[in-house]
C-alpha cells in the first residue's frame, strides 16, 4: 500500500501525437482541408475519410503540375519555374486539362456497347 498508483499495474504509456497527414502520408494538411470543407458549407453531413481523400487529390494535382512545369524549366535551362512554365505544363498534360476545364468524367471510347441495348439489337430468328 505504500507505492503509487504504478506500482501493481503497468505504468500509462504516453501516446505520441501525430498529425492525420502524416498518419496519411501527405504533406497537404488534411485538419485545415477539413476546416475548409466545414467553413465552406457544401455539405450538411460529410464522412472522416472525406478530407483525407480531398488533400490527397490536392497534392496529387499539386506534384503532377510542379513535376511537368519542372520539366519545362529544365527543357528550356532555366532553374526557376515561372507562371508562364505552369500554364504550358497545363496545356501539355491531357489529365490535368481534362480536370481544369471541368468535364465530369473521362470519356472511354471503346467500341463496347452497354448492356441493356444489347437485347435490343439482335435480330429474330
Amino acid at each position: 500500500c505504500s507505492g503509487g498508483p504504478s506500482e501493481g499495474s503497468e505504468a500509462k504509456v504516453k501516446k505520441s501525437r501525430s498529425s492525420r497527414s502524416s498518419r496519411a502520408g501527405l504533406l497537404f494538411p488534411v485538419s485545415r482541408v477539413e476546416r475548409q470543407l466545414r467553413r465552406g458549407h457544401f455539405a450538411e453531413r460529410f464522412g472522416a475519410r472525406a478530407p483525407i481523400y480531398l488533400a490527397a487529390v490536392l497534392q496529387w494535382v499539386t506534384q503532377k503540375t510542379m513535376d511537368a512545369a519542372g520539366m519545362i524549366c529544365k527543357n528550356n535551362k532555366q532553374k526557376r519555374i515561372s507562371p508562364s512554365h505552369l500554364q504550358s505544363a497545363l496545356q501539355k498534360c491531357s489529365v490535368l486539362k481534362q480536370l481544369l476545364r471541368g468535364d465530369a468524367a473521362p470519356r472511354c471510347h471503346s467500341r463496347a456497347v452497354p448492356q441493356s441495348q444489347r437485347g435490343a439489337s439482335t435480330s429474330k430468328k
